[in-house]
């Protein structure tokens, strides 16, 4: 049996009551997978969603991690029809700070058609649409495909636990497809199919000068300065034109086939709308290079903090100590995360100024970057139902953010990834009053449901 678009636009109608109900249950579970406080409510969460999955119809269990357990659901469908793996997280960020919210965090609130909640977007309310349609499907008996599915509980501070694991899941978890509904749609609304996502590494510095603060009067001009060294190491990692300076660090880039880049740039840029949203220009980066290929195609080292001496009101002469420096880059195809982090640690040790000790805090890979050929059989299916959701056609978008453990996924599974969500910057994901609209999560089901439906008829005539 096949449901048409319209037996789902009716079914989630005739559901959206209890729909939104569990939605909101699941939402009160405060799973800060990174506070070890909140330890006890992402088990909580975890055994919820096991519990929830098994009662629409999937084979569930929880798998330990050695942290938080991975929620694990198989249905097992038809012959001949593909396998589909789902992910999805049930962590979220801290709800801090507390008092810009307009309603507790995890105490959700209807305004409008927006439901407000820590969560409401990333990634509760998206994988909670998915786990609606498949239910649709299942009870439908339209669900062909074998459907595996696995919600972590730590996407929000780097997948460890699932990452230690995938390597003796591979087996259990092969499929053909990875469908990952934890993106976003264009910032004018038209949906989207992400491309590719950069991957990421992060290192943290610390520089040594004096045992102590010292008066600046009385040491300066002999005392070395840790926060000078700071700045100097700091603007030494970029050249005048904006590009990394740091040697090996772009080693093994796989330079972008042409047509890629053509389908990036076939959704324009609006200047103003970016400053409009962030407050300043699109200047970052590489200059001379369009800002589709410095965010989709293109690496970026960056200092995300510079901590050093005093900080308070007023004035205080001294020469610190000690000084900081963190920083992050993300990684296109072909760069090797450790070997990225070794150069820019030589980088580092080669420039420090004399009478400065250089101490790697610490650093960390979350895995490397990916891309998917815009003319995939699967991305036209996924094209194919976007175009009947929308007024707007679909856009192809190279994503500048990372979810680390979609590489590590798609390696152990052997599928390729397709990545489609409805977030948008109104929902306001890590930020105080996140929120999703229950138009966000109509559009959801609908393109889980018809996608399914449709990676199986591909399948059968041999398309995808």
């Amino acid at each position: 049996m096949q449901l048409t678009r319209e037996d789902l636009e009716r079914r989630f109608r005739d559901n959206s009551a209890p729909y939104m109900q569990q939605w909101m249950e699941l939402l009160r579970f405060p799973s800060v997978g990174a506070d070890p406080a909140h330890d006890a409510d992402c088990e909580a969460c975890a055994d919820w969603l096991c519990r929830h999955l098994a009662g629409i119809g999937f084979d569930a269990r929880l798998l330990p991690t050695g942290s938080k357990p991975v929620v694990y659901g198989q249905r097992a469908g038809r012959a001949g029809a593909p396998t589909v793996l789902f992910y999805g997280h049930y962590d979220v960020q801290p709800a801090d700070p507390l008092d810009a919210w307009t309603h507790p965090p995890f105490e959700p609130a209807w305004e409008g058609d927006r439901l407000y909640a820590r969560g409401a977007q990333d990634n509760k309310g998206q994988l909670f649409a998915a786990l609606k349609a498949f239910e649709t499907l299942i009870a439908a008996d339209a669900l062909d495909a074998t459907v595996k599915i696995v919600v972590e509980g730590e996407e929000e501070s780097g997948s460890a636990g699932i990452s230690r694991a995938l390597p003796e899941w591979r087996e259990f978890l092969a499929a053909d497809v990875l469908m990952v509904a934890d993106t976003g749609m264009a910032p004018n609304g038209a949906p989207t199919i992400v491309m590719g996502l950069r991957g990421v590494v992060f290192m943290n510095v610390a520089l040594r000068g004096p045992d102590r603060d010292l008066h600046s009067g009385v040491h300066g001009g002999l005392a070395p300065n840790p926060a000078e060294a700071a700045a100097e190491l700091a603007a030494g990692l970029h050249k005048d034109d904006g590009g990394i300076a740091v040697d090996g660090f772009l080693d093994g880039i796989a330079a972008p086939p042409p047509s890629a880049v053509a389908a990036a740039m076939q959704a324009p840029f609006d200047t103003a709308l970016y400053r409009e949203r962030t407050g300043c220009e699109p200047a970052g980066g590489e200059r001379g290079v369009p800002p589709q290929v410095r965010v989709g195609f293109r690496p970026t080292l960056e200092i995300n903090g510079i901590h050093a001496g005093y900080g308070g009101a007023g004035s205080k002469t001294v020469i610190p100590a000690g000084a900081e420096i963190k920083l992050s880059a993300r990684l296109v195809p072909g760069q090797d995360p450790e070997r990225c982090l070794e150069a820019l640690a030589r980088h580092l040790a080669a420039r420090v100024p004399p009478g400065i000790r250089l101490e790697i805090l610490s650093r960390g890979a979350a895995g490397p970057g990916f891309r998917l050929d815009p003319s995939s059989p699967r991305v036209a299916a996924a094209r194919g139902v976007l175009e009947g959701l929308s007024e707007q056609s679909p856009v192809l978008h190279w994503e500048g953010a990372s979810i680390p453990v979609v590489a590590a996924l798609r390696s152990a599974a052997g599928a390729e990834p397709l990545l489609v969500g409805f977030g948008s910057e109104a929902d306001n994901i890590h930020a105080p009053d996140e929120s999703f609209s229950r138009e966000q999560f109509r559009l959801g089901f609908l393109y889980t449901g018809l996608m399914l439906q449709r990676l199986h008829a591909r399948h059968g005539e041999q398309a995808v």
